[in-house]
């Protein structure tokens, strides 16, 4: 299934596999090192981590809209 046809869900649900997998792959070795990237600080792991810290703060199954402020100019009406 291509993109276009995916829900914002299945996209989001897409990039967290993927940079879980990148973080599974790029995991320090003993040496405190990447064992692909061969660095201590290792840029691609960096990069997953802050996709994931992002998808964590996207509320994306929430659909409802939140209730508007009120207006004090406004007078309320009586229920």
């Amino acid at each position: 299934m291509t993109a276009p046809f995916l829900s914002l869900a299945q996209i989001h649900n897409r990039l967290v596999l993927t940079a879980r997998w990148v973080l599974r792959d790029h995991r320090p070795g003993a040496d405190g090192r990447c064992p692909i990237c061969r660095t201590a600080d290792c840029p691609v792991a960096a990069a997953a981590r802050d996709v994931l810290r992002a998808a964590e703060e996207v509320q994306l199954w929430s659909t409802a809209t939140r209730p508007a402020a009120l207006d004090r100019d406004e007078p309320r009406q009586a229920g």
